[in-house]
């Protein structure tokens, strides 16, 4: 999505189709989603269903409403209507990683470990090693 200003975010903040504008992202109702994807799946152009809601393409790259209609389309025909109701956000995002504290750890665990980042040093260095020699060939 392109960057947009600040009156073309007002007008759409004001739309009831929009729930939300974030810097990357325009978040729609789920309500807009769905008549938007019946509209579309009745042969209804993209651009004309976002005019219709009173979104302007204009605002937009020039696929953006095509892309929406598609992934939203995609979303309908293999979950249902219910999948555009709820918020995707996060769903398979694996998160941060957990840190370990070695404050937890016993004598064995924590030379594991050092043994562990020492292969990996070894290794590290001999493929750097084989890589200088195939580069001098």
């Amino acid at each position: 999505m392109q960057n947009l200003s600040d009156y073309q975010r007002k007008v759409l903040l004001k739309n009831p189709n929009v729930e939300k504008i974030s810097n990357q992202n325009i978040v729609y109702t789920s309500n807009f989603k769905i008549k938007a994807v019946q509209s579309y799946l009745d042969g209804c152009r993209p651009d004309e269903i976002f005019k219709v809601a009173n979104i302007d393409p204009k605002y937009f790259v020039k696929q953006y409403c095509q892309s929406c209609l598609k992934r939203w389309k995609k979303k309908y025909l293999e979950e249902g209507e219910h999948s555009l109701k709820q918020s995707q956000t996060g769903k398979k995002a694996t998160g941060r990683p957990k840190q370990v504290d070695t404050e937890d750890l016993n004598i064995e665990e924590l030379r594991a470990i050092v043994e562990i980042q020492t292969e990996v040093i070894e290794m590290l260095k001999k493929n750097r090693a084989l890589a200088k020699k195939k580069k001098v060939k």
